[in-house]
């Protein structure tokens, strides 16, 4: 399951695990696919995670809003409760790096893996992100005969302070210390849980 995460390389490292167990495989093959279309479903995902949380909505490579399932190489604009980065007007931004599906005789998963990136609908080349781009999150849904996991994991977490915008930096230091002192835990907690709900 863990060959679909990035390495930890350096920073922070942060994971949150969810199972639900079903009564069958019928169960269990109809609950995976309900997850994977709420994985893919970036636009609601404030909605799934069910409590006050960030904002997430994907984009093309021009800032246009993409009402679709989330594809690799989608831009998603985040709007973090607090302050926002300065240079992007207020929003972070990450792009689809993978999305990989894998299925054998005993499981089947999908990891959905995103990585700080620019603004793209601004000249400004730096990483619009208060981590830097080695940073990923990833979130991979696996079956296993009637078990479902959830797995959460936020790989390389380095606090971006290499912007040419000295208020980025400042906003980015104090917005990435928050999250790697447990910050976005909750957030990330909410969506997994969100995503893992039988309801």
């Amino acid at each position: 399951m863990a060959e679909q995460i990035p390495e930890q390389i350096e920073g922070k490292a942060f994971d949150y695990f969810k199972s639900v167990d079903f009564s069958s495989i019928t169960e269990a093959d109809q609950f995976f696919q309900k997850a994977k279309n709420r994985l893919l479903d970036v636009n609601h995902w404030d909605d799934i995670a069910g409590t006050p949380s960030a904002t997430f909505k994907t984009k093309d490579e021009y800032g246009l809003e993409l009402d679709r399932p989330v594809r690799q190489g989608d831009y998603i604009q985040i709007d973090i409760p607090g302050p926002g980065l300065p240079s992007a007007e207020g929003s972070d931004w990450v792009r689809v790096e993978s999305i990989n599906e894998e299925s054998t005789a005993e499981s089947r998963q999908i990891c959905l893996t995103l990585r700080p990136s620019p603004d793209p609908t601004s000249e400004n080349t730096d990483t619009a992100h208060f981590f830097k781009r080695l940073a990923t999150s990833s979130i991979l849904i696996e079956q296993k005969d009637k078990h479902i996991f959830l797995h959460y994991a936020g790989r390389n977490e380095v606090i971006n302070t290499d912007n040419s915008s000295l208020m980025d930096n400042v906003r980015n230091f104090m917005i990435g210390l928050g999250a790697k002192m447990g910050a976005s835990f909750p957030q990330w907690k909410a969506l997994v849980e969100g995503l893992g709900n039988t309801h």
